[in-house]
């Protein structure tokens, strides 16, 4: 053991009078609160983000071969450090690792989650080791602006497809009262066109009333003739009686 008095620290820390332990990234015993769960959180999706995608352009430009193992290793990776994090969460918390368990069912899944986000950690020490140091500015930064920008991005990303929703329903909407009133004209014009036949004679009725009358008027000429006739016959034997022998 060196007696060098100026030699950096190792293992657990003191500071103020108060113990704290040291944090380790991929061991499973340490513990963390709950703004380094998220802060580390963040931090290996970011990770995971970029080596996913350096995968996928690989995948797509160079082999699949290449991208394809990228990929994997980044998702692999994300779910070892995923199961880290949420064992020291629960180390925080004096509970036991092996509860991150729950995380594979549902319904028990929620309150694992809840438990691990909003639940406030051991003061002090506990059956799982000293207590997590404070909390420096990078771990505020990420805990709190990731929440932030993720925010922002999916509003960007959620308006403009609401306005093409709305662009969309809209077209439909002019489209189908389009069709509504071109649909109406013709009935309507139907309706009419059938009104105005019923109205107006066509052409064989007017042929019939032509023929009809043709035919009273030769009746009628051929009954004034007769007529005319009769009435001369008997103005002449009118003549002949007063006629005297």
């Amino acid at each position: 053991m060196s007696t060098n008095p100026y030699q950096t620290p190792e293992g657990q820390l003191t500071t103020s009078d108060h113990a704290y332990g040291e944090i380790q990234f991929f061991s499973p015993s340490s513990r963390i609160n709950r703004l380094r769960y998220w802060a580390h959180g963040v931090l290996f999706a970011l990770g995971f983000y970029a080596l996913a995608a350096i995968g996928f352009a690989l995948f797509s430009f160079v082999s699949p071969w290449v991208g394809g193992p990228i990929i994997a290793v980044a998702y692999i990776a994300l779910l070892v450090t995923s199961v880290i994090i949420m064992v020291q969460r629960l180390h925080d918390l004096n509970k036991s690792g092996w509860l991150w368990l729950l995380a594979l069912v549902p319904l028990a899944n929620i309150y694992l989650l809840v438990i691990l986000i909003f639940f406030k950690g051991t003061e002090g020490d506990n059956d799982y080791g000293l207590q997590p140091p404070p909390n420096k500015t990078w771990h505020w930064v990420l805990a709190l602006g990731f929440p932030v920008l993720f925010t922002i991005v999916l509003i960007a990303v959620a308006i403009p497809a609401y306005n093409q929703y709305l662009e969309r329903a809209g077209l439909q909407g002019l489209d189908s009262q389009y069709e509504q009133q071109s649909d109406y004209p013709a009935d309507s014009t139907a309706t009419e066109g059938a009104t105005d036949e019923a109205d107006y004679p066509t052409e064989d009725a007017s042929a019939t009333e032509e023929q009809s009358y043709e035919s009273v008027d030769g009746a009628t000429a051929d009954e004034v003739p007769a007529e005319e006739g009769v009435i001369e016959e008997e103005v002449e034997t009118t003549e002949e009686t007063e006629t005297p022998q």
